[in-house]
């Protein structure tokens, strides 16, 4: 068995915390990027649905503030049991709101950490601690 192999096992606390979320940010935003190819609305789709991608994006207070609110949720998702994907989303729509902020600014924000190294940076800061304890 080879041991010089860098898994996310032994790499220690961040190997087995932050490389997992940022493998499910990825994972949910491949899913929620399919059929989402343009910035444009097409048939079936509303202007609500639409995300718009900037490269540009600052991270501030508000861009913190959603980050919170995503490592929230990827540690609920990882300790909770959701019956269906829709009590997910159930979940998600409660913590947005709780925060004050709209789905749309969360899609944005989570579409915007493809091609922002400040957005992604802070979240690696926000989830540096990990997930609370159950």
């Amino acid at each position: 068995m080879r041991t010089d192999v860098q898994t996310p096992s032994n790499l220690g606390w961040a190997g087995r915390h932050i490389v997992p979320a940022f493998g499910a940010i990825l994972l949910v935003g491949t899913f929620a990027a399919c059929g989402a190819t343009s910035g444009v609305a097409g048939p079936g789709t509303t202007s609500a649905s639409v995300s718009t991608v900037r490269a540009d994006v600052p991270a501030d207070a508000r861009t913190r503030q959603i980050a919170q609110v995503e490592v929230e949720r990827q540690c609920a998702v990882g300790t909770k049991s959701f019956a269906k994907e829709a009590d997910i989303d159930a979940d998600l729509a409660k913590r947005l709101e709780a925060a004050g902020l709209s789905h749309q600014e969360w899609k944005s924000w989570h579409d915007s950490l493809v091609v922002s190294p400040a957005l992604v940076d802070q979240l690696a800061a926000v989830s540096k601690t990990g997930c609370p304890k159950a």
